[in-house]
């Protein structure tokens, strides 16, 4: 019996002092999103009307001020607002939250997109991004996606011509 007993306080005392290291371990998860469509009038201020994080394990990078980035149907940085029916690049950048922390590589099933109608993602990975302050590199969920904004006809036709147009006036020969 007190063999039994002594065996008992062993794999008691093993448990508790295993207990710790686990609870030590950042937690990883499925990351759930939505990108939104419906963003006429939007720039990059409007963090909460183009991105919706349905997961508490991630946020949006704030490090460098370019957790949102916009560029236009030629590849330059939209300053103003965004228009209905245009077309937009937008790339999303997130990092891990508190006692969170990102995979090293993604997996299928480690993020959940949901998009909106006009939205079509281009690609959604893991990036080492650079310190400001100089530390460790960090791990960060970078999502760029094609937005079309949403619009009535009028609107779309419109856009696609604007964006046509813009295009064509800063293709080069060169």
């Amino acid at each position: 019996m007190k063999k039994w007993i002594a065996l008992l306080m062993a794999v008691c005392m093993m448990c508790c002092a295993l207990l710790p290291l686990c609870a030590a371990q950042a937690e990883t998860g499925v990351i759930s999103l939505r990108l939104n469509s419906d963003v006429a009038g939007c720039t990059r201020e409007d963090r909460d009307r183009l991105i919706e994080i349905r997961s508490d394990n991630v946020v949006l990078a704030t490090e460098r001020g370019w957790e949102i980035s916009i560029a236009n149907a030629a590849g330059g940085a939209e300053g103003a607002h965004m228009d209905a029916g245009r077309t937009y690049t937008v790339t999303y950048t997130l990092v891990a939250a508190e006692g969170y922390a990102l995979p090293e590589t993604l997996s299928e099933g480690d993020v959940l997109l949901e998009t909106g109608k006009g939205v079509t993602v281009l690609n959604c990975g893991i990036i080492r991004m650079a310190s400001v302050t100089g530390g460790e590199p960090a791990r960060a969920l970078r999502i760029n996606a094609d937005v079309k904004v949403d619009g009535t006809v009028i609107q779309r036709l419109i856009g696609f011509l604007r964006d046509l147009f813009l295009k064509l006036r800063s293709w080069q020969l060169y």
